[in-house]
């Protein structure tokens, strides 16, 4: 919903003009809209600044989550429970802090903007602050004392107890805690306390008493110091002279520290006295001026020091100024200058200067820090920033820099090519309000513009720009933040992806194209291997039944016919149902049906059924195979495995080779192998030995012998029923002639 500024200042004309408090107007994403002269002053702002102002610039996160938990109160409720306190920054960088009450602007009972009141309660906080800082220093003070101290109230009432001392029990105890010095003193030291507790308050001034009482003939003597706290409050610091002798001598041990602590600082500490003559100073000078030594700058005027070198007369005026101030008791915070040296370098010196009182003289205590280092961290900056303006205009990318409203407030050469757009048609428009973008990318980038800048970290992404002259272009974006001075802008990026986005939809409709016949593929082998199916069976039984019933009554050539018409079928056979399991597995309808089962067992079976095609191939078949080994396996599925390694070891070793089948347990595995001492396997057949169709042709000297007959199915259809199993199955060979070694792992839990 529009604001309309000029409804709400005549509505509210009154507050606006007469109001003594900070009257302001924002939306509900906490942009400024209006506020009166009193809130902008207090902001440092200007009246035509007020579209640049927003909350999320102004307050901490901390603050800026309590705004926001406000703003949600007052969309829920109407209106806001209580008051809010936040901690502003003004437009000068400095700190303010304001107590604020929120009343929701509604059109057509909808609220649309929010009308702050506050008031300005920096002075009350920073009292406040003041306050604890003077409580803090005061308990530190009752912690640090190692006197015993007592809390006493108007009437002499002992309230509370710190560090308590056993040596000063016969005065005070713990126990007289709640109870009135008259009730457990003697009578002339009760009178010293209640006096000493009257006067303090009364005067408002700390005193000083001894106690003297006498115990089994020895006196004790103790010193009390009253010191007023408020109305009704007195603290008492209690110690006997012993401890008070004690205390002096901590004290001069205390002084030796801080001539320990002066003497070992990493940085100059002087003591000036308030005409300017430099009484005393650390070690650090002689580094600092480098050809000059404490003992010949001591009795000196500051000035004189530092004129020592012609070049540094420049700075004598500046730092006159400021030994001035701080006598006025002005407020400075610190001075920097640069000091050149008579080694021909100079350094970069920030110095700090304050008043003090010691031994009720007034000082001014210069502390100087050499910040060289960080001045040339500065310039670095500078020249990175410098460097990054140089990037910035040559980069082949389109740069642009956003704030955190979406205005434009910088982009580069780069950009003008891209979109056809002139820097000058760019500048201080806000995003969302230019032509470039495409329609159905809005509201995904305004969307992803106010995750960003919540801290939210985003991808690339692409999306189509709209050209001046009305063509699209794709691009792809990328969002950072950089840190430019003191302000943090969004950059980003647009690079032109236009050709690889045509690639991409050339690549994705060929893809497709792909699926589609992949899918014809399968459906294919799964019609064909059904259709297949049945006429097949018929082939095989009538062969069969013609071998088993009329084997005797036909001729050699009718028999050979008929054995010949067997064989096929039977390998057509095979075939048909590689292919169905094969349509299976691509349909995942290729399910197992597990059972306890001896490998071993099977294993042997599978071996003798084999031995008359070992026999005729004059092959050497070894079993080295426990007695058993159960494990949990679909038996035929598996028989089916066995069998398709043991036949690839039979085809593919020449006469009077060896084939050794091993099966062991290694902890958890079952072990189960093939090798053959056949014509081996080289890298790029191992490749493709476990791929649909990887049927692999050989021809050459060596390879008379080898069975080429196959579909080249067998072997991924074994890695699919290993893998179901949750095993592993892998191939070894050293290459040509080197036998080969197919390897099965199957978990045995």
């Amino acid at each position: 919903m529009k604001y309309n500024r000029e409804e709400v200042r005549e509505k509210f004309k009154d507050l606006f003009e007469y109001s003594l408090d900070l009257i302001y107007v924002n939306d509900m994403r906490g942009n400024f809209l209006d506020a009166n002269d009193i809130a902008l002053n207090k902001l440092g702002f200007k009246r035509e600044e007020t579209p640049d102002i927003s909350f999320i610039d102004l307050i901490d996160k901390e603050n800026l989550m309590n705004a926001i938990k406000v703003t949600n109160e007052i969309r829920k409720t109407g209106k806001q429970l209580k008051r809010s306190e936040y901690k502003l920054k003004t437009k000068a960088g400095k700190f303010i802090y304001v107590e604020t009450y929120a009343i929701p602007l509604k059109r057509n009972d909808k609220i649309y903007a929010i009308l702050g009141i506050g008031n300005d309660i920096t002075a009350r906080k920073l009292a406040e602050q003041k306050l604890r800082e003077s409580e803090a220093e005061f308990r530190n003070i009752i912690e640090a004392i190692p006197d015993t101290f007592y809390l006493l109230s108007a009437d002499s009432t002992i309230l509370e107890c710190r560090n308590y001392d056993p040596k000063t029990e016969i005065f005070f105890k713990p126990q007289y805690l709640g109870k009135k010095a008259q009730e457990f003193l003697p009578i002339e030291l009760a009178k010293i306390v209640v006096e000493n507790v009257n006067k303090a308050i009364k005067t408002q001034e700390s005193q000083t008493v001894e106690f003297t009482t006498y115990i089994g003939g020895d006196i004790f003597t103790a010193e009390g110091r009253f010191l007023y706290l408020s109305q009704d409050r007195v603290g008492l610091f209690l110690r006997t002279i012993t401890e008070k002798k004690k205390l002096e001598i901590e004290l001069r041990k205390s002084e030796e520290k801080f001539r320990h602590l002066f003497q070992s600082s990493p940085f100059f500490i002087g003591l000036v006295d308030l005409e300017g003559k430099l009484i005393d100073c650390n070690e650090v000078v002689n580094t600092l001026l480098s050809g000059h030594t404490k003992d010949d700058i001591i009795g000196k005027d500051f000035r004189e020091i530092f004129s020592m070198n012609e070049k540094n007369k420049v700075i004598i005026p500046a730092l006159m100024k400021y030994f001035k101030s701080l006598l006025k008791g002005e407020l400075k915070d610190s001075i920097e200058f640069k000091l050149y040296r008579s080694i021909g370098d100079f350094l970069w010196l920030k110095l700090h200067g304050s008043l003090i009182k010691i031994q009720e003289k007034n000082l001014v205590q210069f502390i100087i820090v050499n910040i060289t280092e960080t001045k040339k961290a500065e310039q670095q900056i500078k020249e990175s920033e410098e460097r990054y303006r140089n990037l910035f205009e040559d980069s082949p990318f389109s740069l642009v820099l956003l704030n955190s409203k979406g205005k434009i407030i910088d982009c580069n050469p780069a950009t003008e090519n891209l979109i056809g757009y002139k820097k000058e048609d760019l500048i201080s428009k806000n995003f969302r309000k230019l032509p470039i973008f495409h329609p159905d990318s809005l509201p995904l980038l305004f969307e992803l513009f106010d995750r960003f800048l919540k801290g939210e970290e985003l991808h690339r992404m692409d999306i189509e720009l709209y050209k001046k002259d009305g063509s699209l272009v794709w691009v792809n974006l990328q969002a950072s933040l950089v840190k430019l001075g003191e302000n943090t802008y969004v950059q980003t990026t647009f690079q032109d992806v236009s050709r690889r986005k045509a690639a991409d939809f050339l690549i994705e409709e060929e893809v497709n194209k792909l699926k589609e016949l992949d899918q014809i593929r399968k459906d294919l082998i799964s019609r064909v291997s059904h259709e297949l199916k049945t006429p097949l069976v018929s082939v095989c039984g009538g062969s069969e039944l013609l071998l088993d019933f009329y084997k005797n009554k036909l001729e050699k050539e009718e028999l050979e016919l008929v054995s010949l018409i067997q064989r096929g079928g039977k390998r057509l056979r095979h075939l048909v149902n590689n292919l169905l399991d094969i349509s299976r597995i691509e349909y995942n309808k290729f399910k197992l049906e597990k059972e306890k089962c001896d490998l071993s067992k099977i294993v042997r079976e599978i071996s003798n059924e084999m031995k008359y095609l070992v026999k005729q191939r004059k092959l050497f078949l070894n079993l080295e195979l426990p007695g058993s080994l159960f494990l949990d396996l679909d038996r035929i599925r598996f028989e089916q495995v066995i069998t398709n390694l043991l036949l690839n070891a039979i085809k593919n070793t020449p006469p009077m080779g060896n084939i050794t089948i091993t099966l062991q347990q290694n902890e958890n595995w079952a072990e189960f192998s093939v090798s053959d001492t056949g014509v081996g396997l080289t890298k790029q057949e191992m490749d493709r030995i476990f791929t649909r169709f990887g049927k692999i042709e050989r021809y050459g000297d060596g390879l008379e012998d080898i069975d080429a007959q196959g579909s080249g199915l067998g072997l991924f259809i074994s890695m699919e029923i290993v893998d179901l199993h949750g095993g592993i199955i892998r191939a070894e060979s050293q290459g040509r002639h080197m036998g080969s070694n197919f390897i099965v792992k199957l978990p045995i839990n």
